[in-house]
């Protein structure tokens, strides 16, 4: 009796949920075929099934029926998403096509608990972060991005080496599926927040279909295709790809975005259902644009940030740092090979990557499992920043010094007005970069062994396991001063000259290689080595899942690094004369690296089913997080490579976490529904290194993070159908505090660009001939940075998708991202009061405006 009231609580709940949710994406996942036909079927084996290429377009799968599906991602992959004990979402590759995304950090919006700043474009560089934990650095600190179980880099916050530059979303993905919290923390290296996989399609059913999308209202021609299909009882392929340029989201004149992507994988099965052996191949090869600060008039009350509009020749919504007349820029070699010049690409990353994947299964107690991959990797990273700066006034470039001498005016230095005197309100004194990467290959192994025994009226289970991952990391950078006009379309740099008329800068460029001091000018020859050996056990028996999982992680950094020193100027000639452009060049004096460190990290997790319809599950964990190169020239380092005192204690961040949930799945009338809430809290002691706060005005420009944070909160998510309709919620509370820090100002606060509540809600209804559907998303008011200076008001955005199908295979498609046109922002950001006590300047990065896609799609 007890037990059937608590049920029947439950599912009110989850059924008053669903029926108040306001519109969301379309989320259509599945069953696992693989897993359908073995319930007990490996994660190798489970991670090649193809159930959303097998789903039928118009065919709205039962939501409850789809939480059986088998999770391959962080766990031992023998259980469905409603038996297992941690928090996972599966994401099938037509919701996510359905609304566009237009980087990989939008795909990830559909994901409760993550928290990605979704605005850096198309060429990567988000902020991913989970849970209310921050993202200090840049990057994804505690989250891996992976394909088919293996990440895209060893480390997600590599300097200038993101794991979103490596990844692309396309056709060739089956789902996307994450873990948050839990087994991340020992089935994965460096992600004890999350896991999120991109899990490709395997051919196990013969089908494909070819896409072209063409923007409208910008220049981007894009074509999809992918095919896959059993060639014999025992042997199958799929392969697939994109390519596509144009001006970008930003609609420029010239391919700021231009590549290809190309993907396959061929799959022979053993004999009497022992297995299969499998090989994958990818190849990606693209420009791409990448979005750092995108400006905005601030209205101000007070401390608060209540609303945004374009400044007069910067809309954030569709301006850019790109232009005509900074598609290269000059930089100093440190080769000695003199001034160079680089073309501006945004990220250009060049990706050659194969593997393999072995399934065997020994006997009816032991299944084997080993996955492989070597990848090349290289790119550049080279674009404009952006920070707006007074022409005139207080704190303007006119009457400061540059390059030792007084500035008394700017002039253009390209375009329709060179020479003329520049007389706009503002300018542009952010930084150009060029970063050479130019060696990030890696090699990854996971390899591991399960068992299953019956005892009794229950099962154990148990898999041992061992990951190997080289990373390298080898970069120059050179970050050179550049001043520029403020405008979001083709701005032309300005040369500035003192009052006397000498000639300060060329071609916009004040410096070569020291816009951020001598930490970086840069020169990194680094490589690290990640052996994890890593075991779970478990034990199930009626309703009742239990287990426990413990990895150690033994880490070794080698290589070299190189800071700046002073070096000599270097003459540079433009159309307007010639300067004598100060430079850093690499110290002689080299960083050694050379050490190990280790850590163990563990979970343990209790899971009970009431039936078929309702499970609750209880987990706590705690994982390592090993900081890498962003440790480098910043003082934790002997002469002879090994971690010094403060090295030692801040090799290693650790992260906390306990979690409560239920999961509830039932029908409603002819329709059915899942309901999954996840009450999390999270403790993490941060310690790091972030040199693009050397300039930031002060407070909040010390670069050392030394924090502890505390975060607790409600993950809730939910899906329902009905007929033709569905409808899918997914939302985050978090409440984070800055409980210890170095800083004494920052204990009690609430950290920067964090929102207190995430979501997206989205209904869509497919009757065959055509679909539609919306999607709003948003987050809550932030804080402008860690010292709380100002609460930056919350953002909603709505897009939207319909689909005609007027003959049999043909689909005709109108997406729309950003609806309603809104300047608007993700997280938090700079406040420059430049103006008056009620407006400022907002610095950070907008979301696109509204753009408009047309698309045509075959399927066969």
């Amino acid at each position: 009796m007890k037990m059937l009231a608590f049920r029947s609580c439950v599912s009110t709940i989850a059924l008053v949920a669903a029926g108040v949710a306001l519109p969301v994406a379309a989320q259509t996942v599945t069953p696992d075929a693989a897993a359908q036909a073995d319930p007990t079927v490996s994660q190798a084996a489970s991670a090649g099934a193809n159930s959303a290429q097998d789903a039928a377009p118009g065919q709205i799968p039962d939501a409850a029926q789809a939480s059986e599906d088998i999770v391959v991602t962080a766990t031992v992959g023998d259980r469905s998403r409603f038996r297992t004990s941690i928090s996972v979402s599966q994401v099938s590759q037509e919701a996510i096509q359905n609304f566009t995304p237009r980087s990989e950090a939008e795909v990830l919006r559909n994901i409760p608990g993550l928290q990605p700043s979704d605005t850096a474009g198309p060429g990567g560089n988000a902020n991913i972060g989970v849970r209310g934990i921050p993202v200090s650095t840049g990057g994804s600190e505690y989250v891996a991005l992976q394909e088919d179980g293996l990440p895209t880099v060893l480390f997600g916050d590599i300097n200038f080496g993101n794991n979103d530059y490596w990844i692309r979303f396309d056709q060739n993905v089956s789902r996307v599926e994450a873990v948050r919290g839990g087994s991340a923390s020992t089935f994965a290296s460096q992600a004890p927040g999350a896991v999120v996989n991109y899990i490709s399609k395997t051919g196990d059913k013969e089908g494909g279909q070819i896409a072209y999308s063409n923007g409208l209202g910008y220049r981007e021609h894009r074509i999809d295709f992918d095919y896959g299909t059993p060639v014999s009882d025992t042997l199958r392929f799929h392969v697939g790809g994109y390519a596509r340029n144009g001006g970008g989201l930003t609609n420029e004149r010239f391919n700021i975005l231009r590549g290809y992507q190309i993907k396959g994988n061929v799959t022979k099965d053993f004999a009497d259902n022992k297995g299969f052996v499998r090989l994958y191949f990818k190849r990606l090869d693209e420009q791409a644009p990448t979005n750092t600060t995108t400006p905005s008039l601030a209205k101000l009350d007070g401390n608060k940030v209540t609303g945004f509009s374009p400044l007069p020749t910067f809309d954030g919504r569709d301006g850019s740092s790109y232009s005509v007349y900074n598609r290269s820029f000059q930089y100093l070699d440190y080769d000695g090979g003199g001034v160079r010049r680089a073309e501006v690409q945004g990220i250009a990353p060049k990706v050659t990557s194969i593997g393999g994947q072995v399934h065997y299964v020994l006997n009816d107690a032991i299944t084997i499992d080993d996955t492989i991959r070597y990848q090349w990797i290289k790119g550049n990273f080279t674009t404009q920043f952006i920070n707006v700066q007074p022409l005139n006034g207080a704190g303007g470039v006119i009457g400061s010094t540059v390059n030792g001498l007084l500035v008394g005016s700017a002039r253009y230095a390209a375009g329709p007005n060179v020479g003329q005197v520049y007389t706009g309100a503002y300018v542009n004194n952010n930084p150009n970069i060029n970063t050479l990467m130019k060696d990030m290959d890696n090699f990854a192994n996971n390899l591991t062994i399960s068992g299953k025994l019956d005892v009794g009226g229950g099962k154990i289970t148990a898999t041992g396991g061992f990951f190997a991952m080289r990373q390298n990391i080898v970069q120059d950078w050179h970050v050179n001063r550049q001043i520029s006009e403020l405008n979001g379309e083709n701005a032309a740099p300005l040369d500035l000259f003192s009052i006397t008329g000498q000639q300060l800068t060329a071609a916009g460029q004040a410096g070569f290689n020291d816009n951020w001091g001598t930490c970086c000018s840069r020169r990194v020859d680094l490589q690290y080595t990640d052996y994890a050996p890593y075991l779970q056990v478990g034990y199930e028996t009626g309703g009742l899942n239990l287990d426990a999982s413990v990895r150690y992680d033994n880490v070794h950094g080698e290589g070299t690094a190189q800071g700046g020193v002073a070096g000599p100027n270097t003459l540079v000639r433009d159309a307007l004369g010639t300067a004598s452009i100060p430079s850093l060049v690499l110290s002689p004096t080299v960083e050694k690296i050379d050490y190990n460190d280790d850590y163990v990290s563990w979970s343990v997790g209790a899971l009970y089913a009431f039936g078929s319809q309702t499970s609750i599950f209880a987990r706590a964990s705690r994982g390592g997080r090993f900081n890498a190169d962003r440790r480098v020239l910043s003082g934790n380092f002997n002469a002879d490579g090994s971690l010094n005192g403060q090295g030692k204690s801040t090799s290693v961040n650790f992260l906390n976490q306990q979690e409560v949930g239920v999961k509830q799945r039932g029908e409603i009338g002819a329709g059915s529904y899942t309901v999954e809430i996840t009450g999390f809290r999270s403790t993490l002691t941060e310690n790091n290194y972030d040199f693009t706060r050397i300039n930031n005005p002060a407070p909040n420009n010390d670069p050392n993070i030394s924090n502890g944070y505390r975060s607790y909160g409600i993950e809730f998510t939910s899906r329902l159908n009905y007929g033709n309709f569905h409808l899918a919620v997914d939302a985050t509370y978090s409440n984070s505090k800055i409980t210890d820090s170095a800083t004494a100002a920052l204990v009690g606060n609430r950290p920067g660009g964090l929102p207190e509540f995430l979501y997206v809600v989205s209904p869509s209804y497919d009757a065959g001939l055509v679909a539609f559907g919306v999607s709003v998303n948003g987050q809550t008011a932030t804080r402008s940075d860690d010292f709380n200076l100002y609460t930056v008001t919350g953002s909603t955005f709505v897009n939207g998708f319909v689909t005609v199908r007027p003959v049999d295979n043909i689909e005709l498609g109108l997406n729309v991202n950003n609806l309603f046109d809104k300047l608007g922002f993700r997280g938090g950001g700079t406040v420059n009061p430049l103006l008056s006590p009620t407006q400022g300047v907002f610095s950070n990065t907008a979301l696109y405006g509204r753009t408009v896609t047309g698309s045509i799609r075959y399927r066969f």
